[in-house]
């Protein structure tokens, strides 16, 4: 069972990390250069479901890996590497929570009610920044447990 979870795993980390980097460096520069307000809030609400599900998949089959390999007893333990990993992801867990709640409930939000400024593209690609920065340490950080 741990190795289908793996499998699952992956697959919504590359939807999750794919999703975010094309938007970065494909599409933001575009909706911030001409300000499109509208394109990118019709990306958002093509890919939030997909990405969403995506991320619910990952933190899933992560806590199910986590308690295979690590019983909730030993959580407080030092276990030296595997103790640092289990945090780096949790670190990267909480990073991409709170990033995206911000985004979503302040700056999408002023985005869809047009209650927004010239900056607010720009600060969602802050965001969108952020989110790439700690998906692919997210990545990085997941093959150590592998490779580390």
């Amino acid at each position: 069972m741990y190795k289908i979870a793996l499998i699952v795993h992956l697959f919504g980390a590359s939807i999750w990390v794919g999703g975010h980097l094309y938007l970065l460096i494909r599409l933001m520069p575009n909706f911030i250069r001409q300000n499109d307000v509208a394109g990118f809030l019709a990306f958002e609400k093509s890919y939030e479901p997909l990405g969403m599900t995506a991320l619910a998949v990952q933190v899933v089959t992560g806590f199910y890996m986590l308690t295979t390999l690590l019983p909730p007893a030993l959580w407080g333990q030092n276990m030296g590497m595997l103790t640092a990993l289990v945090h780096g992801k949790l670190t990267w867990l909480i990073l991409t929570i709170l990033t995206a709640l911000h985004a979503r409930f302040r700056v999408v939000k002023k985005l869809e009610s047009g209650m927004h400024s010239a900056n607010t593209l720009k600060v969602m690609g802050v965001h969108v920044l952020l989110i790439c920065v700690w998906s692919v340490a997210f990545v990085i950080n997941g093959a150590f447990f592998r490779f580390g």
